[in-house]
């Protein structure tokens, strides 16, 4: 039997079977959002697998970040040849903010958003899945789930990530389990964050995390629906070792020293309006502070998914290397 995780805005979680949502046929539209850079070698295969999805209902909207490969111009031929697809050329912003114009420019007539990477390859039910479950969700909520690493050939590698994995905005303020390739909001949660876009933001698939912990209900699916590809070229990817994780975190803390500091700073502008979760995030900007060192060190309310990196973590807060 399967087990997903849900959690609400007021950070309670739950294991949930899925037996217990009913997997009647999904409802309203879809629209896949898709930034893509110098993609040709991968670019087809994940076209086709979302081409083949089982839900009846999908556009895809895509936005070539300046490629100079012959990335958009295969874009052009899926446009001709499919009328839910359309392709456009920007100037290079980088992924986070290619993606964060997308989502300004979604059809506010599709009833989910999702993202799309432009090298995965997706299973036919991906969509589908994911559907079923926002559809039985009040209010904004965000789905994701899993994922299968595989290589450059799609088959799947010796170590996988782990699945079991436990949401909540008090994860979500220092570390992102969301991966915006299995991502999937409803309209209400696209619509709050298209119109809250922040100026610094680490992940755009992060800052979705955050608003829909905050705000709403998070569908964490511990099955996976996507074939996770590594490759060399990966903008953004996931080390299939757990010395490659490792080395990956350290390299990623070094370069992004100061980023975390500036995506909170900016949510704190546009979300400000639960008193018990606005707390936590003063505490970790005050942590900048001598003063405030000792108390998010000790502080319950934050964590990270693996206990020896929870760790590892507070101590660079101690040491003021965290913001």
């Amino acid at each position: 039997m399967n087990s997903d995780i849900c959690g609400d805005a007021n950070g309670n979680t739950k294991q949930v079977n899925s037996k217990d949502m009913a997997d009647d046929a999904p409802y309203g539209k879809v629209q896949i959002l898709m930034s893509t850079y110098n993609g040709e070698e991968y670019i087809r295969e994940q076209m086709d697998s979302i081409l083949a999805q089982s839900y009846p209902d999908v556009d895809i909207l895509i936005r070539d970040d300046g490629s100079s490969d012959d990335t958009f111009v295969i874009l052009k031929e899926y446009e001709e040849m499919h009328q839910n697809i359309k392709a456009y050329q920007g100037e290079n912003l980088g992924v986070n903010k290619s993606f964060l114009e997308l989502l300004k420019k979604s059809n506010p007539d599709a009833g989910y958003i999702g993202f799309c990477d432009q090298d995965d390859y997706w299973l036919p039910e991906k969509i589908e899945r994911a559907v079923g479950k926002l559809k039985q969700i009040e209010g904004p909520a965000l789905y994701f789930g899993a994922k299968t690493l595989v290589d450059e050939n799609l088959e799947p590698m010796k170590r996988q990530q782990n699945p079991h994995l436990v949401p909540g905005f008090g994860n979500a303020v220092v570390e992102s389990i969301c991966s915006g390739c299995t991502a999937l909001m409803n309209r209400e949660l696209a619509d709050i964050i298209a119109k809250r876009l922040p100026e610094n933001v680490i992940h755009h698939d992060w800052w979705c995390y955050m608003a829909a912990a905050y705000l709403g209900t998070i569908y964490y699916d511990e099955k996976s629906y996507i074939y996770y590809r590594q490759h060399g070229g990966n903008e953004v990817g996931a080390s299939g070792t757990a010395l490659g994780t490792m080395k990956a975190k350290n390299r990623d803390l070094q370069r992004r020293q100061g980023d975390l500091k500036k995506q909170l700073m900016d949510f704190k502008h546009f979300y400000h309006s639960i008193p018990e979760k606005d707390k936590l995030v003063d505490a970790i900007l005050d942590s900048e502070k001598i003063s405030g060192r000792l108390e998010i060190l000790f502080n319950r309310g934050w964590y990270r998914q693996n206990w020896l990196d929870n760790w590892i973590v507070r101590g660079l807060f101690l040491v003021n290397h965290m913001l």
